[in-house]
């Protein structure tokens, strides 16, 4: 999988691999170790994935750009591994998405103007917080969305909700004139965004943008945060 993305960023960019690991110092020995699937060092991705201008896990997405799936295949788990090594800060600092209180919940729905039934559309059942169990979120509304998509999840009904919030984001960006392409061009997964734009896909089925993915938007369309999440300028 390493190996494939490899070789696709330098057609896309037109350059030749060994040139690009002279250029930046890494051993073209590698290359035949990582077209039989041997394991790639934290440092090496880190000098490629700023070669390139990616995110690090961008190298262990497959073709249609998916992204990596834990299993019990060892290469699996060796590259999920490699990818927590090279960015151990943002690993450490995850936190669990497990559910938001009814007064918070209504208060993004409120700033991103849909439902509250909109966004957690597969509760199932689950109650959610009443407002007293819960203490006012000291975040402003684009601080706590940022939170919500840069959480784990931890159940259907939050990564759903993740999934609903992302959206709103495409659908913000469709009326900026954005298409697809335009965000397969900022190097997004294609999958996710391919997902993401067909409204006929339950919000189970497919992945949520997360916080790295709207700084990306952020930065490359040169739109705000309240732009993307509320379609106000």
């Amino acid at each position: 999988m390493f190996y494939d993305q490899f070789i696709k960023l330098c057609d896309e960019k037109g350059v030749k691999p060994t040139p690009v690991l002279k250029e930046i110092g890494i051993s073209t020995g590698n290359l035949k170790k990582w077209k039989t699937g041997s394991t790639v060092g934290a440092d090496i991705l880190e000098k490629l994935a700023g070669y390139f201008q990616v995110t690090v896990d961008y190298f262990f997405q497959d073709d249609e750009g998916k992204e990596p799936e834990i299993s019990n295949d060892a290469n699996a788990l060796t590259n999920v591994y490699y990818i927590m090594k090279a960015h151990p800060d943002m690993m450490c600092s995850v936190l669990n998405g497990v559910e938001l209180d009814a007064a918070s919940l209504s208060r993004i729905a409120k700033y991103m103007g849909c439902s509250v039934t909109y966004l957690n559309p597969e509760l199932d059942g689950q109650k959610l917080l009443e407002p007293e169990q819960s203490k006012p979120s000291p975040l402003t509304e684009n601080e706590q969305i940022l939170d919500i998509l840069g959480r784990a999840a931890a159940n259907k009904p939050y990564r759903c909700l993740q999934v609903q919030v992302s959206r709103i984001v495409i659908s913000n960006l469709e009326r900026f004139g954005k298409t697809p392409d335009d965000l397969y061009a900022i190097k997004l997964s294609e999958k996710k965004i391919a997902d993401l734009f067909d409204r006929s896909k339950k919000p189970t089925e497919i992945a949520p943008l997360n916080t790295s993915d709207i700084f990306r938007i952020v930065r490359e369309f040169d739109v705000g945060l309240t732009f993307l999440f509320t379609g106000r300028e």
